[in-house]
């Protein structure tokens, strides 16, 4: 039997969406360079952050984030490392 570990549990966290996590839709870089898909890849872990807690679909948790970045309040999301 595997014992659990206190280390081993998901945080759950509020914090406040830092102004350059921006979307792909938002991105002014090329989409073929890395720069880009850098950014696509922060967009996609702090989306799914929010819809890990708010048990909520991909665009329920987009426009969250986007909601709560805007007016830079805080939102309850899952630290996963």
């Amino acid at each position: 039997m595997e014992q659990l570990s206190l280390f081993d549990q998901k945080e759950n966290k509020a914090v406040v969406i830092p102004e350059d996590v921006i979307s792909p839709l938002e991105s002014s870089k090329s989409v073929k360079s890395k720069e880009f898909k850098k950014q696509q890849m922060r967009w996609r872990e702090w989306v799914m952050a929010v819809q890990d807690i708010h048990n909520c679909s991909w665009f329920e948790a987009r426009k969250l984030l986007l909601v709560h970045r805007k007016s830079q309040r805080s939102i309850a999301i899952k630290l996963v490392e």
